[in-house]
């Protein structure tokens, strides 16, 4: 049986999942609420980018993700260590979507 190499969304979709409630559960010097606004704005722009990434190009969802539903834009202080697992959050939701739609040249249903 030959073992197939194509992406799976839906694990990735999942683990990506993953990461923001591990997020949730982050005990470094940052405000407690402002590492739950945090996950719980990623959750929503995860969501927002996989209802739409069909209609979006690479650039818009990349502006989206980073720009203008940055977590960390209006918050005053954020660790290092908060602030690099919100990047590297937001870099696998655009990594995520990107795979799924160029993958292997079909867009998949990722929810």
């Amino acid at each position: 049986m030959e073992q197939s190499t194509q992406f799976d969304a839906n694990s990735a979709f999942v683990q990506v999942k993953h990461e923001i409630i591990g997020l949730r559960d982050f005990d470094g010097e940052d405000n407690q609420d402002d590492v739950i606004y945090i996950a719980n704005k990623l959750n929503t722009v995860l969501r927002a980018v996989l209802d739409n990434y069909q209609a979006w190009s690479d650039a818009a969802i990349r502006e989206f993700v980073l720009s203008q539903n940055d977590p960390l834009r209006n918050l005053d202080f954020m660790s290092d260590e908060l602030n690099n697992m919100v990047r590297k959050i937001q870099h696998d939701i655009i990594t995520t979507v990107k795979l799924a739609i160029h993958g292997d040249g079909n867009p998949h249903l990722l929810a």
